[in-house]
């Protein structure tokens, strides 16, 4: 058995290693060296995020007006609401036709007179290149649409140092209709008949010599009229002491003025209203001509009630303004009014007369009450009377303001300052 085993062999066999196992060592890192690494990424994500996610300046269009036909020419404007532009870029059309880098933001461009839409657009760029746009369309008037439009005519003056221009021509003028330039249909030089109130202040202070000047001025106006012109003369008081109806018959028209005298206070506010709606329904260039120092002590309307039927009236105002004492017309006072009120009162005549288109007429002395009323009419003749239809009537008596503007250096230009939309 010793032999048996002697000779026998005996081994132990080990297990064959895996060699997909892989050694992994762990290496300790420093607290310090996270928080850097992680304040690194995070710097990086904000440098990311205000980069991609910068928000572009927020542009609004401000005109032309939304919804409206866009003709001739145009003003565009706009504002930044919201954050800041290095440039704003004006497109009309598709095509740039401005560039600014500071308020205001306005640029002005000629929309032709085609009827068809129209694409407005304000491009806002920041200083990191962020575009913010503001985009409108106007649209083109539909041809199945009815529109009236009312011809408006303008009564100019045009004047360089108190002489007037007469050698201007229609393509000298360019009118604009709340901001859109207009074409002109009509022109004339003072061809236009003429329809006038004279109102002469007859109160007290006017007694004598003084009612007998301002008289022999009006019939000196009245004997410059042309046949197809008419008149009415009114005098008036703190009542209505004589009125004639409208006629080229000098001979009417002044019948019964040798009786006439000067008595009682001034209404000069109701008066005018008076004159105003007396013209109402009569034709052609509507003016009234009004002499008195102004001071209303008796009217029951106020100053502000005639100006806004002389808005609605489109009557040419002037006022031959008597004030022989020279100073201030307005320091008195009485127990229907004080100081303030006659100023207020005094300032808002001032403002219907002017922009009524007229003008006021200063006389230190009623003796030259003649070569006042002659001059006005002389005016009236050689004014420029241009037509147009606005090309945009709303019929919804809203206030249009009109401009007239004239080639040439050091022109005064008067002119009605705008009308009721009705």
């Amino acid at each position: 058995m010793s032999s048996h085993l002697s000779s026998g062999v005996y081994s132990r066999r080990e297990p064959a290693r895996d060699r997909s196992r892989r050694v992994v060592s762990f290496r300790v890192v420093p607290i310090w060296a996270v928080w850097i690494s992680l304040a690194l990424i995070v710097s990086a994500l904000d440098v990311f995020t205000v980069k991609v996610f910068a928000e572009p300046p927020t542009v609004t269009i401000t005109s032309p007006p939304a919804g409206q036909p866009a003709f001739g020419e145009v003003e565009l404007s706009a504002d930044i609401v919201e954050g800041e532009a290095t440039i704003v870029r004006f497109l009309f059309d598709g095509r740039v036709v401005g560039e600014l880098e500071a308020p205001p933001y306005r640029a002005t461009v000629d929309a032709g007179q085609e009827n068809r839409p129209h694409r407005f657009e304000v491009q806002a760029i920041s200083a990191d290149g962020e575009v913010g746009t503001a985009l409108m369309v106007t649209p083109a008037i539909r041809i199945d649409d009815e529109i009236e439009a009312e011809l408006q005519q303008l009564y100019i003056t045009v004047t360089r140092q108190d002489q007037r221009i007469l050698n201007l021509e229609q393509e000298d003028f360019r009118i604009y209709d709340d901001q859109f330039r207009q074409q002109i249909v009509t022109f004339a030089r003072g061809d236009v008949r003429l329809t006038a109130a004279l109102l002469i202040d007859s109160s007290t202070s006017m007694k004598g010599r003084r009612l007998r000047f301002a008289l022999r001025g009006a019939t000196a106006f009245l004997n410059g009229l042309r046949e197809i012109d008419d008149a009415s003369l009114l005098l008036f008081a703190d009542r209505l002491l004589h009125s004639t109806p409208f006629s080229n018959d000098v001979g009417i028209l002044t019948e019964g003025l040798s009786k006439a005298n000067a008595d009682g206070g001034t209404s000069l506010n109701d008066h005018l209203y008076l004159a105003l709606k007396k013209l109402e329904s009569q034709q052609g260039r509507r003016v009234v001509i009004v002499l008195s120092d102004g001071i209303d002590s008796h009217s029951s309307l106020r100053m502000a009630d005639v100006h806004w039927l002389a808005r609605r009236s489109r009557a040419l105002i002037y006022w031959i303004r008597i004030n022989p004492g020279g100073g201030d017309p307005t320091k008195r006072l009485s127990a229907w009014k004080n100081p303030e009120t006659y100023k207020e009162e005094y300032r808002l005549l001032t403002r219907t007369v002017e922009s009524s288109g007229g003008r006021i007429v200063d006389l230190d002395n009623l003796q030259a009450a003649e070569q006042a009323f002659q001059g006005i009419l002389d005016e009236l003749r050689e004014q420029y009377v241009i037509g147009y239809y606005p090309s945009i009537s709303r019929n919804d008596g809203s206030w249009h303001d009109v401009k007239v503007e004239v080639d040439g250096g050091n022109l005064n230009i008067r002119a009605q300052k705008g009308y009721v939309d009705y």
